[in-house]
């Protein structure tokens, strides 16, 4: 088997175990003749049944992300991103199931209930089509309307144009997404900020410690917490994730005194120095008018791939928000063991927006074709022997 059949393969059982874990009690579900869980006894059983499942997806999307096609790369960091989603989703589930658990709760009485908050944390199919790399849950791209430009001229302001929103678009997203991720670590103290960055080159299982709680359940919740932050730290890489917490960790004390993440982000990206000189290699390129049009395309398509990245960082972050409540004794060391997640997820949106515009000065993640690079090929002339 292939290396992106065994990907899709495991990407779909991991989509379809989740689907029966969440599954109204015995309503068959899913396409592997699963039914939902019919007791506390079986839904702990489900869900370790699927841990090996989503310990081997996240192998799997890692090694995706070293592929040789762009596309699939951006397939595999899209689908990490929503398996940490679907992993903290799991975990909250299991931690509702273990609290009705030690109130001696009966399973079918407690399900209406249940599915009541369902909704409210559950994966929904797209998410769980993003997991197995469905393209069409896509977000969609700028709209410049149907047609080609009409002349050269016209194709190169359109061009232009459409570098301008994407690295405006991609920088400002990032901007946003960092600033909730990193500001948040602003307000702890350095002791506690250099514990977290240590954090993240342990094994995470260990580094959430041995809780008092320990029944069936209780164990499974940190198993998929502990799962969506590896899926995190895989998603960086450990050697690019080594290589860019010092940077964050210069970046939080600057705004502890006072500096805007933003203005910090667009001088790490370099943006006013890629935009002028895409502008000057615009106006003057020899390119087709069919080269420029492609060009436009791709970079919107760019910003599309990036927004995507985005909406599910900004979910997974309200995800987080409910790790952050769990009690010591279902979850030690909470409280830095957060810290070091924001610290990973505000670095990995980071390095993205810096990969998705080729930022000069942000290299450490190189899984995209950025704008600089879609504009200098597309608009590449082949001179004639």
């Amino acid at each position: 088997m292939s290396s992106s059949s065994a990907f899709a393969e495991t990407a779909r059982a991991y989509a379809d175990g989740v689907r029966v874990l969440f599954a109204p009690a015995g309503l068959p579900t899913g396409e592997r003749g699963g039914s939902g869980p019919i007791s506390y006894q079986d839904l702990a059983a489900q869900a370790e049944d699927l841990a090996p499942v989503s310990e081997q997806f996240t192998w799997e999307a890692e090694a995706r992300l070293e592929d040789e096609d762009p596309m699939a790369r951006i397939q595999a960091s899209t689908s990490l991103l929503a398996k940490a989603i679907a992993d903290l989703q799991i975990g909250a589930y299991l931690l509702q199931a273990a609290v009705e658990q030690d109130e001696e709760y009966e399973f079918a009485a407690a399900e209406t209930e249940r599915q009541r908050g369902l909704s409210g944390f559950g994966p929904d199919e797209d998410l769980l089509s993003l997991i197995v790399g469905e393209p069409e849950t896509m977000a969609p791209g700028i709209d410049r309307g149907n047609s080609t430009p009409g002349s050269l001229p016209d194709a190169r302001v359109e061009l232009s144009n459409s570098v301008d929103d994407a690295i405006d678009l991609i920088s400002s997203r990032a901007g946003k997404v960092g600033q909730s991720a990193l500001g948040g670590l602003v307000s702890i103290g350095a002791a506690e900020l250099i514990s977290a960055a240590g954090i993240v080159g342990m094994d995470i299982a260990e580094a959430l410690g041995q809780a008092e709680a320990v029944t069936r359940l209780y164990v499974l919740v940190r198993s998929y917490i502990s799962g969506a932050i590896e899926s995190l730290i895989a998603l960086v890489g450990r050697p690019a994730l080594e290589a860019a917490t010092d940077q964050a960790l210069e970046w939080i004390n600057e705004m502890k005194e006072g500096k805007l993440f933003g203005e910090l982000l667009l001088k790490a990206y370099g943006t006013d120095q890629i935009v002028g000189e895409l502008h000057l290699q615009i106006a003057g390129s020899q390119a087709g008018l069919e080269q420029f049009a492609a060009a436009i395309q791709d970079v919107d398509k760019l910003d599309s791939a990036f927004h995507q990245q985005v909406k599910l960082a900004e979910k997974l972050l309200k995800g987080l928000r409910f790790v952050g409540g769990i009690s010591a004794a279902a979850l030690p060391a909470s409280t830095v063991v957060m810290a070091a997640v924001y610290l990973v997820l505000g670095i990995y949106i980071v390095l993205a927006g810096g990969d998705y515009i080729d930022a000069p000065r942000l290299q450490f993640l190189n899984r995209v074709p950025g704008v600089r690079q879609v504009v200098e090929v597309r608009l590449a002339v082949v001179q004639e022997g």
